[in-house]
């Protein structure tokens, strides 16, 4: 999978910009604050419509304007697509080759990518939500149903939380709509188990690979799903159906939704210990380098080509040998990646790389 060109106009501190790029290694070298990142997240959002650092799309816009637009021009599986943003608070309308797309899962998953920043450091060191939130849009990049089953969740999730802080029962009113709301939730919840509970296995057989190269080949990598607390696969998955009315009172009594997959967790462990505690902040780097190269190799697996990879700034946070791995593995041929960094590194000069130069919310090519 590759990208082509992109046209930028009013995204972050980029008023009008097209980039061209060439089908290997492409370097955005500048100092930090110029755009470097914008790129890649303008890439990432395009294709994904989601930022990895914002939550209100408005934040995208160029400062004193009120419309956004992108597009790029890709390649996958050998068929051209052009795909096409424009952005004016709230809406958000995206073309495929010309054509609206109704839904997100119109077009994510078509073009995949790969997204690695020194903030992914928090997959194995911060709260659950982060690994819930990097195995789900793994699993929507492959299976786009994902998108609808989390869409579909989430809305009955707020409803219910809604419902249950209003703390009004007339009649038995509450416990019967809450009995409804629980059925949307088993419904879309019970495939968003079944879902993570295939890619955490998938992923784990990748990752323990990767770890063994890139680090040590006598450690042993665990990823372990846990939905209400049961470990998946090894036991039998929750009746969520049965859950959701053995805690319905207690529910009501402290007025939140206490259980769901929405409250589910990954964990990863080194040597059978939790990496979050025990691992060495290079071991901990050498896990999110392999659970990010683990997720380039599913896709290529499943889609049979490389995604797109997506550098943010990574080189300077890793040590001299998994830098050197990392260099070697993006030099793989069909694969595409675009990589930021404060000035060009000449072990990068050899694999027939492009480079632009990016300051103040501009970018030409040397």
């Amino acid at each position: 999978m590759r990208i082509s060109a992109l046209t930028l106009h009013n995204f972050r501190n980029y008023r009008r910009q097209e980039l061209v790029f060439g089908p290997a290694v492409n370097v955005l070298a500048g100092q930090n604050g110029q755009g470097k990142t914008n790129v890649l997240e303008s890439v990432f959002f395009l294709l994904t419509g989601k930022s990895p650092r914002i939550r209100q799309e408005k934040e995208l816009v160029t400062w004193g304007e009120d419309t956004l637009y992108l597009s790029g021009d890709f390649t996958a599986r050998e068929r051209r697509l052009t795909v096409e943003c424009v952005y004016r608070e709230p809406r958000r309308a995206v073309r495929l080759n010309g054509a609206p797309c109704r839904r997100t899962s119109d077009y994510v998953g078509l073009i995949n990518a790969v997204l690695f920043t020194p903030d992914d450091l928090d997959i194995v060191k911060r709260s659950p939500q982060e690994r819930r939130r990097f195995i789900d849009f793994l699993i929507c990049q492959s299976k786009p149903a994902h998108i609808g089953a989390l869409n579909q969740y989430h809305k009955a999730l707020k409803q219910k939380s809604a419902l249950l802080r209003r703390g009004r029962d007339s009649g038995g009113e509450t416990r019967a709509l809450l009995r409804s709301w629980n059925e949307q939730l088993t419904a879309a919840g019970t495939r968003i188990i079944s879902h993570r509970t295939e890619y955490a296995v998938k992923l784990q057989r990748e990752c323990q690979a990767i770890f063994s190269l890139i680090f040590a080949a006598d450690r042993r990598v665990d990823l372990t799903y846990f939905s209400l607390g049961r470990r998946l696969p090894a036991e039998e998955p929750p009746d969520l159906a049965a859950v959701f009315a053995e805690r319905m009172e207690q529910e009501i009594e402290k007025k939140a939704v206490l259980v769901g997959p929405h409250r589910d967790d990954i964990l990863i462990s080194v040597d059978a210990k939790p990496a979050k505690v025990f691992a060495s902040q290079g071991q901990q780097r050498a896990l999110v380098l392999s659970l990010k190269l683990a997720e380039m190799e599913l896709c290529r697996k499943e889609k049979g080509e490389y995604p797109l990879l997506l550098l943010d700034d990574v080189l300077s946070e890793l040590d001299a040998a998994r830098r050197g791995f990392l260099l070697e593995y993006i030099a793989a041929p069909g694969m595409q990646t675009l990589i930021t960094m404060t000035e060009r590194e000449e072990s990068i000069s050899g694999k027939n790389a492009v480079f632009y130069r990016i300051e103040e919310g501009r970018a030409w090519r040397e």
